[in-house]
């Protein structure tokens, strides 16, 4: 299917540091241990871990393992839908590295390069910014994928995702966000839109995230008077011609009945064309009006790994059979940022590699481990061979398929194989009875519908559809508007002056600088003349900027004074009332 098709990423140039850095405060961390060799794996994620608790395994006395990674914990992704659905708590989809690693060296930091020559990882760590050599004597790369939807114009700066636990974080907060606006609103068609929930691809996470989605507002509406069950439309869009391409049709033919009895409009065929804030548009010239979209396509190469001079293919490192990435010494490559052949000559053929799943992964940590061990010893290497054992997907409403051992299992019992799957899979003891216990009392338990804002970006790219509107009179004023490309037409009327003002910005122009002065409500209205985007900056940030640059603000005055003819012109009723907000900012 096209929105998920692989795409081949160009080789570019090794990422070394710059001479800036060279050239600053530079400190060095080698091996702690004298006469050990060092190894540094890079990424916490399944295959990270698990080759880095092997490695310690194998090798202990004789290497000195080390695993960097952004964050200080492990994400157990399975669990992520039911993170953003509310169904478990969100420290129960993560475990902390240290726990996991007790006899490994745990770094939390960023990693900035990779240096092969001369054989170091430079990474940057805490809050003083100073870059940290990390020598190696064999590296492991386990950053998987990122996130890349520059393919469907507005789908990356208008779409959530569903790749970490801040996703799953801001997903739940957003839904609940919708329902309390909703339930409020006067407006039918901002109602219709903030009910609208779209997700965009579906493969396991897509068919998991919409089912739990549903699910979390189908338990919530009761805690919202003004808001009935048909007000919520729920949609599934996928490219392909049906649902989870890698089941069996028939399991995939339940799970999309499944789906559509839950309330789900399933749309096969049909894949994303480009995204709004307000709107998705389809291939079909189907436009769909929503204030939710979740992307769960487009995964792309992790961004150092994209910097690195690799053979890439279908956006991942290619190795050999043994995990070693060719033309390397001593760098090797595993998970979902790996293409790793299953065959000794494999062709264009997805079969022919390792798949990007947690059960592949977590092999291919404990192959990769033995053959550094068998390489360091002087030992033959052993090929990666592994078969699936099946997949599982959750439905929602306690229903699930499996194919399992080549057994095709749906229903109650497949969701209850699937929890007990994941749950047993689970790293850690703590983990797995927190998980349980969740599970139990959210059974019984009403929905937690909390909703923990996060601050919105201060600057943010917005996609408009023509005749979209950016703002109208009687709006609060938010922020600054510059146009990236389009047109945009300004119109401000006073009907009790009879004066009228109209003005359209192209690329490079701006408007809502009046910001400046802060009139208290939008007098004008501005309107998309055709497909467009626009950099919009919040209007403290904005002032804040502005007010420290006096050349700006100088600017700025001249131009109102120039465009309006002057701060105090009465374009609007309410408009005369301008004041410097300089002495409020906080």
């Amino acid at each position: 299917m096209n929105e998920k098709a692989p795409k081949k990423v160009r080789k570019s140039k090794a990422t070394k540091p710059k001479p800036e850095a060279k050239a600053s405060k530079t400190k060095t961390s080698e091996s702690k241990i004298p006469g050990k060799k060092k190894v540094l794996v890079l990424g916490g994620g399944f295959g990270g871990v698990y080759a880095a608790k092997e490695l310690e395994r194998l090798g202990r006395g004789k290497l000195d393992v080390e695993l960097v990674n952004a964050n200080n914990y492990f994400v157990f992704q399975p669990l992520l839908p039911e993170v953003a659905a509310a169904s478990i708590h969100s420290a129960d989809a993560v475990v902390p590295l240290r726990q996991l690693l007790r006899r490994v060296q745990v770094r939390q930091a960023e990693i900035m390069g990779i240096d092969f020559d001369e054989k170091k990882v430079i990474v940057v760590q805490g809050t003083r910014r100073i870059p940290v050599d990390l020598y190696y004597d064999e590296l492991v790369i386990v950053l998987g994928t990122s996130v890349d939807l520059k393919r469907f114009p507005g789908l990356s700066e208008h779409a959530l995702t569903m790749k970490d636990l801040a996703d799953a974080h801001r997903l739940r907060t957003h839904v609940i966000g919708c329902l309390e606006t909703a339930d409020v609103t006067d407006d039918p068609e901002v109602k219709r839109q903030l009910l609208t929930f779209v997700v965009v691809g579906a493969g396991f996470s897509g068919v998991e995230t919409v089912a739990e989605m549903r699910e979390l507002v189908r338990r919530a509406l009761k805690y919202y008077p003004n808001i009935k069950p048909e007000d919520v439309s729920v949609y599934l869009i996928e490219y392909a011609n049906r649902i989870l391409p890698t089941f069996p049709a028939d399991l995939a033919a339940y799970a999309t009945k499944r789906l559509t009895i839950h309330g789900i409009e399933v749309l096969t065929g049909v894949g994303t064309k480009s995204a709004t804030g307000t709107a998705v548009e389809l291939t079909d010239g189907r436009v769909i009006p929503t204030s939710t979209i979740v992307a769960t396509i487009g995964n792309g190469p992790h961004r150092l790994v994209e910097t690195l001079d690799l053979d890439m293919h279908w956006a991942r490192i290619k190795t050999d059979r043994y995990m070693r990435v060719p033309g390397r010494d001593h760098v090797w490559a595993l998970g979902d940022a790996a293409l790793i052949p299953l065959v000794d000559d494999p062709k264009e053929d997805p079969a022919d590699y390792a798949t990007q799943t947690a059960q592949f992964a977590v092999r291919e940590g404990w192959q990769l481990a033995a053959n550094i061990v068998a390489k360091l010893n002087g030992q033959e290497l052993k090929p990666f061979a592994y078969k699936s054992k099946g997949s599982l997907a959750s439905l929602g409403m306690s229903k699930a398929v499996a194919d399992v051992y080549g057994f095709k299992l749906s229903g109650t019992l497949a969701w209850l194989l699937w929890r007990g799957f994941y749950l047993s899979f689970l790293p850690g003891f703590a983990a797995k009875l927190r998980v349980g216990v969740t599970w139990l009392l959210n059974s019984v338990m009403p929905p937690n519908i909390v909703q923990v804002q996060a601050p919105p970006p201060a600057t943010r790219y917005i996609h408009y559809r023509k005749g979209d509107k950016v703002f109208e009179p009687g709006m609060l004023i938010d922020g600054f508007y510059t146009v990236i490309r389009g047109a945009f037409r300004l119109t401000i009327d006073n009907p009790e002056t009879g004066e009228h003002f109209e003005k359209v910005f192209g690329p490079g122009e701006h408007f809502g600088e009046r910001v400046l002065v802060r009139s208290a409500l939008r007098t004008g209205l501005v309107v998309a003349l055709e497909d467009g985007l626009l950099l919009f900056i919040a209007q403290k940030d904005f002032t804040r900027f502005a007010r420290a640059f006096p050349f700006l603000d100088n600017y700025f005055k001249d131009y109102i004074e120039r465009t309006f003819g002057g701060l105090d012109k009465s374009f609007a009723p309410g408009s005369t009332n301008a004041k410097t907000e300089l002495e409020t900012l906080p």
